[in-house]
């Protein structure tokens, strides 16, 4: 297996040792080396342990000012301007909805000790970013993303905000932030044919559970596509909010490299993980009640081991992913912008099976942003409560059987505790 090194100073080398060579990669290409330099990373993101954490902000830097020196724009004076410390009239109203979403960047280093110091930095990039491109401006999740990055970057404002223009503007498909979602709604719909291909056992069973909630005297579906919440979720938050943080900057390493499909082949990678787990749900109810414990396992725990998830990733298509931009075209010229207003008949669609698949993705968009999310949230929650009560009354009643336990509980529960179950009675 290769071993990987590297100094602490990016002025040195990146060193894989394997077999009889040892091969030695620059932090600081050359432009005329930059393709073969980027090729060679994109093997190293793939190997055990990935790129190294000491290599990973040069790294991303590396990539991030490719782009920015390709635009003809005075970079340090833009700078200056968009991290002043002076605030504008319009910079109010975005100041405030920054400060709401701080206490939510819930990881380590925004919580004790330092988290008034980190939350200051974050504020500030996310401020200059606003700034910097006021067509976008502040969107819900960027906290999470600069939080990410202001990491990897050391705390360097500067070094942070070219990080995040790289992303936003460059790695990621056009309007994915953009106030219509174009470019979200695009995916969400690409990811459901990606889904069907790969996942197609998975896929029609979701299909099957969503059928079940048709109100069979107006036809009307009352659930979005089943994935679109958590999917839709994940992609906005480039996947912080599901998968341990070793994981996300593996993930966020390959997307640096790789290009934004890695957003759809992660998406399939984490389905593919909790598939047979969901197979055992019979009902819309049961699903998001599941979900709703599998996604904190997720995030806690992990589904596989770092490497053999990135393996997954990696492995599941040929790199590019074929016939891939053929459905994202095909699905950009027939989707329907999302626009400011949201009027209370769009709001009513949310749970109706009328609007086309792609529309739905912008209700869906509408509605994970809403207090109806929380509500779910809050079901699987309670749900929860109910299943401990369940385990402990059947662990005292000698006298019920496993069988009695309703389905949705069973998935939660092991299978030594099942067995401990079917041995309190024999139906």
């Amino acid at each position: 297996m290769p071993d990987l090194s590297s100094s602490k100073s990016c002025d040195n080398k990146i060193n894989i040792k394997g077999g009889d060579h040892d091969i030695k990669l620059t932090c600081t290409p050359d432009s005329s080396s930059f393709v073969l330099w980027k090729d060679a990373m994109k093997m190293v993101a793939r190997l055990p342990d990935g790129i190294p954490p000491d290599f990973r902000k040069q790294l991303w830097l590396t990539l991030a000012k490719k782009h920015l020196d390709s635009k003809n724009i005075d970079l340090k004076r833009a700078f200056s301007v968009c991290l002043s410390e002076r605030s504008d009239p319009e910079d109010a109203d975005l100041g405030t909805q920054i400060i709401k979403d701080l206490h939510r960047t819930g990881c380590s280093p925004f919580s004790g000790d330092v988290a008034e110091q980190n939350q200051s930095h974050l504020k500030r990039v996310l401020l200059a970013y606003a700034r910097w491109n006021p067509s976008v401006g502040y969107c819900q999740g960027f906290n999470m993303l600069a939080a990410i990055i202001l990491e990897v970057v050391d705390w360097v404002e500067e070094d942070a905000l070219t990080v995040m223009i790289f992303l936003i503007e460059e790695v990621l498909p056009e309007s994915y932030f953009a106030n219509h979602l174009r470019g979200l709604s695009v995916d969400m719909a690409v990811f459901r044919d990606l889904l069907r291909l790969r996942l197609s056992s998975l896929s029609a069973h979701l299909d099957k559970l969503q059928s079940k909630t048709q109100d069979t005297s107006t036809g009307h579906i009352y659930e979005p596509p089943l994935t679109n919440v958590f999917t839709m979720q994940w992609f906005l938050t480039l996947f912080t909010n599901c998968l341990p943080k070793d994981t996300v900057l593996r993930v966020w390493d390959l997307i640096f490299l790789e290009g934004n499909e890695v957003l759809l082949r992660t998406a399939l990678a984490i389905w593919d993980g909790l598939a047979d787990r969901i197979m055992a749900v019979e009902s819309a109810d049961e699903f998001y009640c599941i979900m709703g414990v599998l996604t904190r396992e997720i995030l806690e725990f992990g589904l596989m081991d770092a490497n053999m998830f990135v393996k997954t990733v990696c492995t599941l298509a040929p790199f590019p992913f074929p016939q891939l931009q053929e459905l994202r075209d095909s699905y950009t010229y027939n989707i329907q912008p999302f626009t400011s207003s949201w009027s209370s008949d769009a709001e009513s669609q949310i749970f109706s099976g009328e609007p086309d698949d792609e529309d739905e993705d912008l209700n869906t968009a509408k509605w994970y942003f809403s207090n109806e999310l929380q509500w779910y949230r809050k079901k699987g929650e309670i749900q929860s409560q109910i299943l401990g009560e369940v385990k402990a009354c059947l662990a005292k009643e000698s006298a019920r059987s496993f069988s009695a336990i309703p389905t949705w509980a069973r998935v939660y529960i092991s299978s030594n505790e099942e067995q401990s179950f079917k041995a309190l009675k024999v139906d």
